[in-house]
């Protein structure tokens, strides 16, 4: 479900791209300026509307497509765009994977990949917590 309401914020934001800024966008995805940003195929976006080009980046980069969209909006120097669209889609909701569960009761969540300990707790309410890559935590951790 999160991939699909990417889809539709990411639609919003291409359509204030005027068609030049468009072209530029889908060259930046067929030629990435980064190295973690794979290369899309050509012939995928060879006579591509802004649908399309959504469509394809949410198939190629799945719940990253709108995360991809702000570094080529930055690339191009759309940096307004960029900060709008990823202020967008921080309120996007991930989904849950199955199996997983929160807590919104106050009883802490059970850790669900090997070697990572987590709770998450509340006193009522939503829990949106951060997605933490390549970094090694030890004892309690508090985010505000």
């Amino acid at each position: 479900m999160a991939v699909t309401k990417i889809k539709v914020v990411l639609i919003k934001e291409l359509q204030k791209l005027l068609d030049e800024d468009l072209d530029q966008f889908i060259w930046h995805l067929l030629n990435p300026m980064t190295e973690d940003i794979t290369p899309i195929l050509p012939a995928k976006l060879q006579k591509a509307n802004r649908r399309d080009v959504v469509d394809c980046m949410a198939s190629q980069y799945s719940t990253d497509a709108g995360n991809i969209a702000v570094q080529v909006l930055r690339c191009m120097e759309k940096n307004d765009l960029a900060s709008e669209l990823e202020g967008k889609l921080q309120e996007v909701p991930e989904d849950v994977p199955s199996g997983a569960r929160a807590s919104s009761s106050g009883t802490p969540a059970p850790a669900q990949a090997a070697g990572v300990t987590m709770s998450i707790s509340s006193n009522g309410g939503t829990v949106k917590a951060p997605v933490v890559h390549g970094c090694n935590f030890t004892g309690p951790v508090t985010f505000n």
